[in-house]
């Protein structure tokens, strides 16, 4: 692109979501900085400075370091988040929570400690600092 271009992306765009689709195993750490959603299976830990989506067929075997967190499916690990924590109908954590903010559905499981806290998370902090609140809200708003 072009020095200044109106067309450039935002981090956190749809046009830049990744994806592990059903069906897939991952194995290893995986770090982004835009929006993920997992619907595979993963084995090692989670960095994502954006939004996370655990989906309903999603298993995670590993830490989770993330700025928002959505979980409808397994996460056997610990689970921490800067912003907001949810746990659908479907959810099950096995271990730990540490976050700013929860929602919890009737039906949602989780077995381990929740610390609610304010204190950010390094992943996540580093790339927010930059997006002014506006940005942030108009965000939350997406849906993937």
């Amino acid at each position: 692109m072009l020095k200044g271009s109106k067309n450039s992306k935002v981090v956190d765009s749809p046009d830049r979501l990744n994806r592990l689709v059903s069906g897939s195993r991952m194995e290893g750490y995986l770090k982004t900085e835009s929006s993920l959603r997992i619907d595979g299976e993963v084995v090692g830990n989670i960095e994502c400075a954006a939004k996370l989506v655990v989906g309903v067929e999603a298993q995670i075997t590993g830490d989770i370091v993330a700025y928002e967190v959505e979980v409808e499916g397994k996460i056997e690990g610990n689970v921490k988040v800067e912003d907001v924590l949810t746990l659908r109908s479907t959810a099950l954590i096995n271990g730990d929570m540490t976050t700013a903010r929860l929602v919890i559905e009737d039906g949602a499981e989780f077995n381990g400690d929740c610390k609610m806290s304010g204190v950010a998370t390094p992943v996540a902090t580093s790339n927010r600092k930059k997006k002014k609140n506006k940005e942030v809200e108009k965000e939350a708003e997406l849906v993937y």
